[in-house]
């Protein structure tokens, strides 16, 4: 039988994001990240049928990209945003930040006036924290696997804090593609579960039933049809995209490269448009513009 690893975009939110897995959550938080939170409330609630649902609807447009938003509140209030990328998009970098930066202005002006100073909408700013799981490499492949970025001063390394001696801006990576981790640090636990699907040994309580969770013989018979259809699915695409690519090659021996490059990506632009996807995820998979891709599209109709 195939295995699917915890990365699997259904079982990563079934992990983190069930009404009965907050503990979970709060523990892969201060694992990573050194902070413990009162209360964490995922944005949206996993349940197998409202996952097929929203698959339905937005058929392999989500395919390559694990997202779980997080509300973490401790005495404070705090935003913390969880993330699992499985491969690399264009702008990762810019796109981690962008995330990151809209999570920490989300709730500006819209807390309750008792809990707002007077005209200050600043005040109901919150800190954000950042968590993304990476399954390519992001870093050299000898740093560190694990890696926070977080707003220092550069000459005492001291962070930046609001009134409250909260840290702002928190970035964290978790990168399973390096090998170098601290095996003492409670990170490594989740690094060998993640990439593994196994449990190491003397590996805590919370990664034990983590792993029982996300064994694919003990899900609901929905949920394992459900990750059976989304490999499958994932496989296709990535078949068309392979062909499509080796076709626009093919033509540029003839053609000229340059040309031949164009070609391929509007083969895979056309190809991925008839089977549903999105103008945006097609841009953002083939790099063409969303103008040329209203004219391919109306050029094919």
């Amino acid at each position: 039988m195939q295995k699917y690893l915890p990365t699997n975009d259904l079982l990563f939110r079934k992990l983190l994001s069930s009404e009965d897995s907050q503990h979970i959550l709060r523990a892969f938080i201060k694992d990573l990240i050194g902070i413990e939170f009162k209360t964490l409330t995922p944005t949206v609630t996993y349940h197998i049928d409202s996952y097929i649902k929203s698959y339905e609807e937005n058929k392999q447009t989500e395919l390559k990209r694990t997202e779980v938003d997080v509300l973490a509140v401790d005495e404070n209030g705090a935003h913390t945003t969880i993330e699992c990328q499985i491969q690399s998009h264009d702008y990762f970098h810019e796109r981690v930040i962008f995330y990151l930066t809209e999570a920490y202005r989300s709730p500006f002006g819209a807390i309750e006036t008792k809990e707002v100073e007077k005209k200050n909408n600043f005040s109901s700013l919150r800190p954000a924290y950042g968590i993304n799981i990476l399954d390519f490499e992001m870093f050299d492949g000898n740093e560190q696997a694990l890696q926070l970025f977080r707003l220092l001063n550069e000459e005492t390394y001291r962070p930046f804090h609001n009134q409250k001696s909260q840290e702002l801006l928190l970035l964290c990576f978790l990168s399973l593609k390096n090998k170098n981790i601290d095996k003492q640090h409670p990170a490594w636990h989740w690094y060998y579960f993640l990439k593994t699907g196994e449990v190491a040994d003397q590996a805590p309580d919370y990664i034990i039933e983590a792993k029982a969770r996300t064994d694919f013989l003990n899900l609901e018979s929905e949920e394992q049809e459900m990750i059976m259809r989304i490999d499958k699915d994932k496989d296709v695409s990535d078949a068309i995209l392979s062909t499509r690519f080796r076709e626009g090659r093919e033509e540029g021996i003839e053609q000229g490269i340059e040309q031949g490059i164009e070609q391929g990506k509007c083969l895979v632009a056309l190809e991925l448009l008839k089977t549903g996807n999105t103008l945006d995820y097609v841009s953002k998979v083939t790099g063409l513009d969303i103008e040329v891709l209203k004219k391919l599209k109306n050029e094919e109709e």
